[in-house]
């Protein structure tokens, strides 16, 4: 119901120029249903919806979930390799700033995490385009290809926000890990398996590392819905076509059927990523299955 609270709507969008008569638009809106009480376009939309349609953008003339597929691929792909990412940064770097507490080693990994954390993922992509096209002279492709259809050139074009988001991520995590490695590395369990004489890096890999992860999972679970829904600019700095821009396009045309689409699409991959998430839990922590 709230992107029926936007003004106007897709015939207002469609008569910028003022070429229509008022008569002729409420009648446009009349046809297509605008006209009828917003309980009714509600009910109209839902029984849609649970049949698996999502709708049909009369702006556009196309159906929503083509777009929505079309879109959707760019920015999962954008939000899960950023993802992917950030875990490999801040996983190892969180637990040996943990391990090496107090060390200068501690130090510098806390001072770049701090950096990163006041920098924009934007500011950071920026910095790399400049860097790599001013000293490297290269710049990524500028025409988008999905990434089943070439691997190579996809993740190219990808590759600058790719590091901008997940390096950004990766420094609030970096700190978090190394939060929970060190309360992990103080538990009883540890300093048993310590007498038993088993050496410091398995105790580490076996021990620490898996119960120090249970509570960060939740923060990679945030950074992927955070920027699956808020990519948006990333997505127009670096020129990528993503969800992020079309869902802007359609707010500006006061498209209600593909903003509703996107949000439902959305919604969807989120909460199946929560799923994961749970999953992973039980897979990493046996203690939690029961």
């Amino acid at each position: 119901m709230l992107p029926s609270a936007i003004p106007g709507d897709f015939v207002t969008a469609l008569n910028s120029g003022g070429g229509a008569t008022q008569e002729a638009m409420d009648k446009v809106r009349g046809d297509v249903g605008l006209s009828d009480p917003l309980i009714i376009q509600y009910g109209r939309w839902l029984f849609a919806t649970a049949k698996g349609d999502l709708g049909y953008s009369r702006f556009r003339d196309v159906e929503v979930e083509q777009v929505v597929a079309k879109r959707l691929e760019t920015t999962t792909t954008l939000a899960l390799l950023s993802t992917i990412m950030s875990a490999l940064i801040a996983i190892p770097l969180g637990v040996l700033a943990a391990v090496k507490r107090g060390s200068l080693t501690d130090q510098i990994i806390g001072i770049i995490s701090g950096i990163n954390i006041a920098m924009p993922p934007f500011w950071i992509g920026l910095i790399i385009v400049y860097t790599t096209s001013v000293y490297f002279d290269w710049v990524p492709p500028l025409h988008y290809k999905p990434i089943y259809a070439d691997p190579l050139t996809n993740l190219t074009i990808l590759a600058f926000p790719i590091i901008s988001v997940g390096l950004s991520a990766s420094a609030v995590i970096i700190r978090y890990m190394r939060s929970m490695t060190l309360e992990v590395l103080n538990d009883d369990f540890v300093r048993t398996a310590r007498s038993k004489g088993i050496s410091e890096f398995k105790i580490i890999i076996h021990h620490v590392i898996p119960n120090a992860l249970i509570p960060v999972l939740t923060m990679f679970g945030f950074y992927f819905s955070t920027t699956l829904s808020g990519v948006v600019v990333i997505e127009k700095v670096f020129n990528v076509h993503g969800i992020g821009l079309e869902l802007v396009r359609a707010t500006y045309a006061r498209d209600t059927d593909m903003i509703v689409g996107i949000i439902v699409a959305l919604s969807i991959i989120i909460t199946l990523w929560i799923l994961l998430i749970d999953i992973l839990y039980a897979y990493i922590d046996p203690r939690i299955r029961y």
